[in-house]
């Protein structure tokens, strides 16, 4: 990475105190903000950014932001996001000097809120794990926030991730398993659900017609879990005829330890996020 110089990109607030300064502009952290201006939780002129890339700071500039290098932009918000990628934060940590008050709330895998309070020497820190569905404000947010959190920063963090999407509280110690499942696990259903579209091509359907089918497919069954009415099991069940087609098709899927190599998968992702966070100690 390189040298991640303050002096990258001009400061442009002159000194102002903004509701949130965020540190690393990608697509989380610019689908957030686009949420929050969206919902109209916060506005485009109570928001600084810095970014790493000029490309991503003429994002922000776009929106309207302000912006400031970086040193002054993790001084500069009452609420401090970090986006930063989680193996250069160690790099950027010791450039920065937060003020220990600021309510700090990390996007990033691998730091544990105790890991960054020591780096950044700040009271509490809030750990977020949204997901990429945060750009079409569908995203699941576990937050991690301690018991001696103010409650105007938990206030805040809460509203922050409720403008892109639901809100579920958990404990650190799930933060890991959260990444595994809600974080990794879109990566997971877009390679069923390729594998589904070059399954439908093969079998004769036209491309356009296999995409959406198998786009389709997957929002139908979303749609009626999510209401709570209809248990996958007995969804699956009433769909799988003695001796039919799906039934055809769940004895070569379960031939091939569909199931297992899905929980293996979310293990090895678990495992990855614990390793990661073992060594930033």
């Amino acid at each position: 990475m390189p040298s991640s110089s303050p002096h990258e990109h001009p400061s442009s607030n002159d000194g102002a105190q903004y509701t949130l300064a965020v540190l690393g502009f990608g697509k989380l952290a610019s689908a957030i903000v686009r949420g929050c201006i969206s919902t109209g939780f916060l506005k485009a002129n109570e928001i600084v950014v810095w970014a790493q890339s000029d490309a991503r700071m003429s994002q922000a500039h776009a929106l309207g932001l302000k912006m400031a290098d970086m040193k002054t932009c993790a001084q500069s918000g009452t609420a401090l996001l970090l986006s930063i990628k989680p193996q250069f934060f160690g790099e950027i940590a010791p450039q920065l000097s937060v003020p220990a008050n600021t309510n700090v709330i990390s996007v990033m895998a691998g730091w544990t809120s105790e890991q960054i309070a020591t780096r950044l020497k700040v009271k509490h820190v809030i750990r977020a794990m949204p997901n990429v569905a945060a750009e079409v404000q569908a995203a699941v947010t576990a937050l991690s926030i301690s018991k001696d959190c103010p409650a105007t920063a938990r206030e805040f963090a809460m509203k922050l991730f409720a403008s892109v999407g639901r809100v579920e509280p958990l404990h650190e110690s799930h933060l890991d398993a959260v990444t595994a499942i809600s974080g990794s696990g879109i990566a997971y259903l877009c390679l069923f659900i390729e594998a589904l579209e070059r399954a439908a091509i093969q079998l004769g359907l036209p491309n356009d017609v296999a995409k959406k089918l198998s786009l389709e497919v997957l929002q139908g069954v979303a749609k009626s879990a999510s209401t709570g009415k209809v248990d996958l099991s007995a969804l699956r069940a009433s769909v799988t005829s003695p001796n039919g087609t799906t039934a055809a098709a769940l004895a070569v899927l379960d031939a091939g330890k569909f199931s297992q190599l899905i929980t293996r998968a979310a293990q090895a992702a678990k495992d990855r996020a614990a390793q990661l966070g073992q060594a930033n100690t």
